[in-house]
């Protein structure tokens, strides 16, 4: 499958699928929301970590797409409180940053570390694909 594929995949399975998105600035949040909406993707798009972590504790989602570095708290601490959820461990989470990964700072156990880059939407809809594929079927 091309990377173009990807970016257009909308079949039944995917479309159910609902991904909580973090992201403190607001033209990059607009940007994934309306990526990962035409892909197929139910999107839940909230400012800040804290609220992610609201968001994420109060519902059933999917996968989770958090930036790096928000105010309140950040993706890596959102990740890491995630992880020691045992109602909630299971759920792929995704990191984004603007900077190369620091390996000190993704002891969070995200599954998989995405750099903001010109190819932001193809990889962000392939791995999300990848990851959400690979999940047992509840």
């Amino acid at each position: 499958m091309t990377d173009e594929n990807f970016a257009n995949k909308k079949t039944p399975e995917f479309s159910a699928k609902k991904i909580l998105f973090a992201e403190d600035d607001a033209s990059m949040r607009r940007f994934v929301e309306i990526t990962l909406k035409q892909a197929g993707l139910q999107v839940f798009a909230v400012e800040d970590g804290l609220a992610a972590m609201k968001f994420a504790l109060e519902n059933d989602i999917d996968a989770i797409v958090a930036d790096a570095i928000m105010p309140n708290l950040t993706g890596y601490d959102l990740c890491r409180m995630l992880r020691g959820n045992p109602g909630k461990k299971h759920i792929p989470i995704v990191i984004l940053s603007g900077l190369e990964q620091n390996n000190a700072e993704n002891d969070c156990l995200a599954d998989i570390y995405l750099l903001k880059d010109n190819k932001l939407k193809e990889t962000l809809i392939k791995t999300l694909t990848d990851l959400l594929s690979d999940k047992p079927k509840s």
